[in-house]
């Protein structure tokens, strides 16, 4: 999968955030720190911490050298495109196995509302108050959870259709 996937940009944007994807973006060949700091107008210690967070979940790397006269050692940065398809099926499997999770709990569970809409609760949790709304002093009723297992199950379903391809 290549950088300009739109899907590849999501889900480095979601699970690192917008600043990671636009460093990432400049390696389409390989790139001393500083250079990244000019070209995207960031300070150099703050593209250093965006690449050593890439670094972290092994989608870019780099090669070290020292200067010899000044002692300093420089990194030369590249993007790991053989790690790339690795890391979006773990995001996506991750997320499957969320997603899986959710629905079992909710075709498993019991869960309860109030009038105020003060969200949904559990069955231990409503069982605690007498099926009393601490917030509104309103009964709990049974939650339909229909919807939120349709839900589910099209996440689950599309989540399965992107990480197969």
């Amino acid at each position: 999968m290549g950088l300009s996937n739109s899907l590849l940009s999501s889900i480095i944007t979601e699970s690192l955030g917008k600043e990671h994807l636009t460093v990432i973006e400049t390696l389409s060949k390989p790139k001393h720190d500083e250079e990244i700091a000019v070209e995207l107008n960031l300070k150099p210690t703050v593209v250093r911490t965006l690449l050593n967070d890439l670094h972290a979940k092994n989608l870019v790397g780099y090669e070290r050298s020292k200067n010899k006269k000044t002692g300093w050692y420089t990194y030369l940065w590249k993007r790991r495109q053989d790690k790339i398809d690795a890391f979006l099926k773990a995001y996506l499997d991750e997320a499957l196995d969320a997603r899986m999770k959710e629905l079992d709990m909710e075709r498993e569970g019991v869960t309860f509302h109030c009038s105020c809409d003060n969200g949904r609760v559990s069955l231990e949790d409503a069982m605690e108050t007498n099926f009393v709304c601490p917030g509104c002093s309103g009964r709990y009723v049974e939650s339909d959870n229909k919807k939120i297992i349709k839900e589910l199950e099209s996440d689950i379903k599309k989540l399965k259709k992107l990480r197969n391809k």
